[in-house]
């Protein structure tokens, strides 16, 4: 993104930013500290390379920054900003969603490495390799990795992630399915939009998600799972190939704002980052 669009942007950001700071109590000032988060991830920068733009770029003279800041202020509010941060999305996709009607909803998670071994937040848990890695295995069993996941709900038609979940990466994804589609049901009422339908991999095929989205008249589109016995197999709806949406907006949020460049330990921590990403993605491409 340009510096010229991206200027066009902040105010929007910013006065977002003020709502929810001054909701969870803290002054107009620290917004600008969130919306600099967001902005490290549009521009790629590291902590110090986003103080020396901010001391000097017309942006950071709006946000309130003052030449030669120290850059250890964003290591100061990352341990507070998780709440913040996390609000901040939900406010933005609401904004961004609101008046929309939603028919495709597609649910996938993706990994995020842990910085350190020492990470007593993240646990090891599975992912299922690229093609290309898929390519270079033995066989195509999933890989075995320490971190935590993101868990997404996408409208397939905007690729808007309408509703996300962090969390280690022990907890397998179905255990993820009721609480995030309950959110697009209470926020975003997907299930009150004729012809609805739910796209997932194999992943979801569970005879209670499949109850509750019968239950509202929202069609499953899941692939069927194997059990190991045999190959998965891919629904026959034609709309089934719209679930890579969500792959689509992982791929954005690791390759375009970083998602997969965590350096940080702790929940808190990876929490502000996860989310300074994809507020960066509302910001970018909406």
């Amino acid at each position: 993104m340009e510096t010229c669009e991206l200027k066009n942007k902040i105010p929007e950001v910013l006065a977002y930013a003020r709502m929810v700071t001054k909701r969870n109590g803290h002054t107009r000032k620290y917004a600008k500290h969130i919306v600099a988060l967001v902005v490290k991830q549009i521009m790629h920068f590291t902590d110090v390379q986003l103080t020396e733009f901010l001391s000097s770029n017309e942006i950071g003279r709006f946000l309130g920054y003052k030449r030669h800041f120290n850059h250890t202020i964003f290591s100061k509010v990352r341990k507070t900003a998780a709440k913040i941060v996390k609000e901040l999305y939900e406010f933005f996709v609401y904004r961004k969603m609101k008046g929309r009607t939603i028919r495709l909803t597609a649910m996938d998670s993706t990994d995020i490495q842990a910085f350190s071994s020492n990470d007593k937040d993240a646990k090891y848990g599975h992912r299922t390799p690229s093609k290309r890695e898929q390519r270079t295995l033995k066989d195509n069993a999933k890989t075995l990795f320490f971190g935590y996941k993101l868990h997404a709900i996408v409208d397939a038609e905007t690729e808007i992630p309408i509703a996300v979940e962090i969390a280690p990466a022990n907890r397998h994804d179905k255990t993820f399915f009721h609480r995030l589609y309950r959110i697009a049901k209470e926020t975003f009422h997907v299930h009150l939009t004729p012809n609805a339908k739910f796209l997932a991999d194999a992943g979801y095929d569970s005879t209670d998600i499949y109850q509750e989205l019968h239950y509202d008249n929202v069609k499953p589109v899941i692939a069927i799972n194997g059990r190991g016995f045999y190959k998965s197999s891919v629904p026959k709806d034609p709309e089934y190939g719209k679930r890579w949406a969500v792959e689509r907006v992982f791929s954005r949020l690791k390759e375009v704002f970083g998602l997969s460049k965590n350096r940080f330990v702790g929940m808190k921590k990876v929490m502000t980052h996860i989310y300074s990403c994809l507020i960066a993605y509302l910001v970018k491409y909406l």
